[in-house]
């Protein structure tokens, strides 16, 4: 497998990392979730070059070896670095050294907190997409959080961003424990407590999320565990009978719930299903 790098410019230092495959018929940009970095997707970055897509993945900012504070960015940040991360792929399609893919359907997917960024990536720049796919989206998170907690969320990133406000389980990620294993044991994956201001950000940009979501116009699938504890699959169905619901033709919007899937859908018992899906909808897609 041929990788080459790219810089993004105008962020400070983040670089993309493109997955050639042999005879691509699609480009497609992968963001990841919080608190780990885009080196825990090899599985699912040897799945679309086995189904011909060239992948092109990143650490988000503050993540893995991208510069930034650790683990402590807004989500506006995040969304801004992902426009810039698509731009770079776009003038590298563009370039010799790209020669032949400027003419490749784009494709973007997103993670958890990767989620949410794409989704209002493809919001806000929808004209070079062929589709979304959003797996375990950062939509409704903090489900079990009290109200209150909640309604304070924005104050408290605001005024005390490095304040840790809650801690990630590892055994809510998957129901095989080797992976949970191999998260725990990871050193670029954050052990410790969120930082407020990445939590506050999220949680309120996910309700915005799932309302902007009837402006949609990209083709998209959704993939979400039905015991999800850290992105709850109720945002996943609000936000699929809300998405493209203000155009008419409505853009196909396809949502996969996987019975007792948690929050790593890739890495559960349900793998299989899950890549199955996602293979029948890029097939769809692409021919």
């Amino acid at each position: 497998m041929r990788q080459s790098l790219l810089p993004v410019p105008g962020t400070g230092g983040l670089q993309v990392t493109l997955h050639h495959a042999e005879a691509p018929r699609a480009v497609l940009v992968l963001v990841h979730g919080f608190g780990e970095h885009s080196g825990r997707y090899g599985r699912t970055v040897d799945f679309l070059l086995s189904r011909g897509v060239t992948v092109a993945t990143y650490d988000l900012r503050g993540h893995g070896a991208a510069p930034g504070p650790r683990f402590r960015v807004a989500m506006e940040t995040h969304i801004e670095d992902n426009l810039a991360v698509r731009d770079a792929v776009a003038q590298w399609s563009r370039s010799e050294e790209g020669a032949g893919a400027d003419t490749l359907p784009r494709l973007l997917m997103g993670h958890s907190l990767g989620g949410q960024v794409a989704g209002e990536s493809a919001l806000r720049r929808p004209w070079d997409l062929k589709g979304l796919i959003l797996s375990s989206p950062g939509l409704l998170v903090g489900e079990t959080t009290p109200a209150v907690l909640k309604a304070i969320a924005p104050v408290i990133a605001r005024l005390l961003p490095f304040l840790p406000v809650e801690k990630l389980d590892a055994n809510d990620i998957s129901r095989v424990p080797e992976y949970v294993v191999d998260y725990n044991s990871d050193p670029l994956v954050l052990h410790g407590g969120v930082p407020a201001l990445s939590a506050g950000t999220l949680l309120a940009g996910g309700a915005r999320l799932i309302e902007r979501s009837r402006a949609l116009r990209v083709p998209t699938l959704i993939l979400n565990g039905s015991a999800d504890p850290i992105t709850a699959p109720a945002g996943a169905r609000r936000f699929t009978r809300l998405a493209g619901s203000d155009h008419d033709p409505r853009p196909e919007i396809t949502y996969r719930e996987f019975e007792g899937g948690k929050h790593e859908l890739f890495n559960d018992l349900c793998a299989d299903e899950a890549y199955e899906a996602l293979g029948d909808w890029l097939d769809a897609r692409l021919g």
